[in-house]
């Protein structure tokens, strides 16, 4: 049982793609044909003003597969001949018909899929031009040289050649101008066509049909005898308002339906009834009604193919737009785009919500800077006209202050748009929301301070024999002098002089222990980071006083060469000691395996030509090795047996923070040489985060 269902299922399937849909064209062929008739023929009985069957064949032509075009065309022959005796047309005219019937139909949709493409064909204006030179006009006037032989075949004079090509010309032009354009979209775009159409479009497309056969009828219904001729063209262009309509709301499709309805109406009006063309017979009345049709059919389709192409077009804007709009908000950014002519200003609906902005409050520079921290806002109108002046885009960091005082970091790029005299027409950007990376930012600074401030300590810790050596010297010198001078007061009558000196020597010697204490706490010091003016020989002498007993033990000698009159750099003092006390320690350590005569530590300062202040800490031990010279200020990557692999890390993100840079190369002949460049201005705070 199951099986003869699914045969008979195929069977049906079957049936609907390869003989149902050839019945379905015969069927409309047929009707089409009846439709004319009934609409009415000229006096001969042969032409119908206005001929759907070619328009139904070449749709189907055009939507099915070149390959099945005989099964369509072999399937409207019983409907071409059953409809064309009914009007006695003889065997040899009805053959005639059908070949230039089937004629047209493929030269159109031949024309159509090579010239104009896949659909939709009326969504363009280039593309329904196309179709109005093909359909419309080139089509109709070729093959109608031969459909004009029909009537003469019927007893028609050959003298009459050139009324009958027009009569078959206008008849099949009118029919593509009036019915191609709505039956191809409805055919082409079922899931969007009309029968899917929400309900009020449906009711509007009804009143619009209805309210034009009315006008129609009513404007044909008057005699023209009967009316004044200044009034005929009042009554001949009433329709047009309701055929306007229907190509701005429906375009096109709704164009060419308007047209169909005016069309048959006034055609069935034309040859049945008193005509506001007043030319003769009926058929004369008829032709110039076709060309009235075919005149005003051409604009209004055009129209409606405009209109729905700006309606794509705004729809695919409107797309886009909330697709850039979703993506900035997922990425947590807001557009902006400010008009510099008309003072117009346009932000996402996010990005109004980053600056706490009402959706629909009024944007201007003004109510924006309300919402920043003031002392950011100054900051943010020079970035902002610069950007208006600048080819370059323009970025500054900044923060909100929201309704509820909380504070958000943003971050805002702007880039300018010029006129053909360049001058600034347009100011777009994005705001984004910086807040986590600024947290992120200041704990990683925390952590840099804690790092640094441990490192000091590990230092302070490898030097606590020679500092104790440093403080042991003005001790003893303070206990012997004190001893020296006891003694004078216990033997009597005291040499004052001797006595005085005595005291002296005990204030420089505690001088001296004050001032190794003092250079230990700074080294110990914790706490952010105070940029002030320093003086970098100043630097060097007093981290060579804490080095002075560590750099006897290791029998290293030192050799001075600082310039004169060296500008002051700008540092905090504490980290930049830091910084030479360890690059002192790593040469020290680099010539530990050499002859003691050789070991040399060279300190020079000078002034660059490019404004830096230069301290270079050079060393004569074994240099670095190829293999080291990319990891030099990598975290944990060491030399040192011992080492954890850090100083050189803290070294060049403190150097880097000061606005400076920090470069460890191979001296000529033997040894290695850091060189630090120091700023002699302040760095900027963006600058100071971006060393960061």
């Amino acid at each position: 049982m199951s099986m003869s269902t699914s045969l008979f299922r195929r069977l049906l399937a079957r049936f609907n793609s390869d003989i149902g849909k050839p019945v379905a064209v015969a069927v409309a062929y047929f009707v089409g044909a009846e439709i004319a008739f009934f609409i009415g023929t000229l006096s001969d009985k042969i032409f119908a003003p206005f001929w759907p069957p070619n328009i139904v064949l070449f749709c189907a032509l055009a939507l099915v597969p070149w390959q099945r075009w005989w099964l369509y065309i072999l399937a409207v022959v019983p409907a071409h001949i059953v409809a064309e005796l009914g009007v006695g047309m003889s065997e040899l005219q009805l053959f005639v018909a059908f070949v230039t019937n089937v004629l047209v139909a493929i030269l159109n949709a031949i024309a159509m899929r090579k010239l104009v493409g896949p659909p939709p064909w009326f969504g363009e204006v280039r593309k329904t031009w196309l179709y109005v030179l093909i359909m419309a006009l080139a089509s109709p006037a070729i093959v109608g040289l031969f459909g004009a032989f029909v009537p003469i075949l019927g007893g028609g004079s050959f003298a009459d050649f050139g009324l009958y090509w027009m009569q078959w010309f206008a008849s099949n032009s009118l029919g593509a101008l009036a019915l191609g354009p709505i039956a191809l979209t409805l055919l082409a775009d079922v899931p969007r066509s009309f029968p899917s159409a929400p309900g009020f479009r449906k009711a509007e497309a009804a009143v619009l049909g209805t309210t034009l056969v009315v006008v129609c009828a009513i404007a044909f219904e008057v005699s023209a005898g009967t009316v004044e001729s200044g009034f005929l063209p009042a009554l001949l262009y009433s329709p047009l308002p309701l055929i306007l309509w229907s190509a701005v709301r429906f375009g096109a499709s709704g164009a060419s339906g308007a047209i169909l309805i005016v069309s048959a109406v006034l055609i069935w009006r034309a040859l049945n009834g008193p005509s506001l063309f007043i030319a003769g017979d009926p058929e004369t009345n008829v032709l110039a009604l076709q060309a009235f049709l075919i005149g005003l059919a051409i604009p209004v389709i055009l129209l409606g193919a405009a209109i729905e192409e700006a309606r794509r077009a705004e729809r695919t804007t409107r797309d886009s737009e909330e697709q850039i709009s979703f993506a900035a908000t997922s990425a947590n950014i807001g557009l902006w785009q400010h008009n510099l002519v008309s003072g117009d200003f346009w932000a996402t609906e996010h990005c109004r919500r980053m600056f706490g902005l009402p959706a629909n409050a009024g944007l201007d520079w003004e109510v924006i800077g309300h919402a920043i921290h003031p002392d950011d806002r100054d900051m943010l109108k020079d970035a902002m006209r610069a950007a208006t002046w600048s080819s370059l885009p323009a970025e500054c960091e900044f923060r909100v202050v929201l309704a509820d005082q909380q504070m958000r970091w943003m971050s805002a790029r702007a880039h300018a748009a010029f006129d053909d005299d360049h001058v600034p027409v347009r100011l777009s950007g994005l705001v984004a929301d910086i807040t986590a990376r600024k947290t992120a930012e200041h704990q990683i600074e925390l952590q840099r301070r804690e790092l640094a401030h441990l490192t000091r300590v590990s230092v302070v810790g490898e030097l606590s024999g020679a500092i104790a050596h440093e403080l042991n010297q003005p001790l003893t010198a303070i206990l012997a002098n004190a001893q020296a001078a006891r003694r004078m007061l216990v033997n009597g009558a005291p040499n004052f002089s001797d006595l005085a000196d005595a005291l002296d020597d005990i204030v420089q010697a505690d001088s001296r222990a004050s001032e190794v204490i003092a250079r230990v706490r700074r080294l110990l010091r914790k706490g952010e980071s105070r940029f002030e003016p320093v003086d970098v020989n100043e630097l060097f002498r007093s981290t060579l006083k804490l080095l002075h007993s560590e750099l006897i033990g290791r029998r290293i000698s030192v050799h001075l060469d600082l310039a004169e009159d060296l500008p002051l750099a700008v540092g905090d003092p504490v980290e930049l000691q830091q910084v030479l006390l360890n690059l002192m320690m790593n040469a020290s350590d680099a010539m530990s395996s050499i002859a003691t005569r050789r070991r040399v530590l060279t300190l020079t300062t000078r002034m660059t030509n490019a404004g830096f202040v230069e301290g270079v800490v050079a060393d004569h031990g074994r240099g670095i090795a190829p293999e080291q010279q990319g990891r030099l200020f990598e975290p944990f990557y060491t030399t040192k047996e011992h080492g954890l692999g850090l100083g050189l890390s803290i070294c060049s993100t403190i150097i880097n923070a000061h606005g400076g840079e920090l470069r460890i190369v191979n001296n000529e002949t033997s040894g290695a040489r850091a060189i630090v460049l120091l700023p002699t201005q302040f760095p900027t705070q963006s600058a100071m985060v971006a060393a960061k």
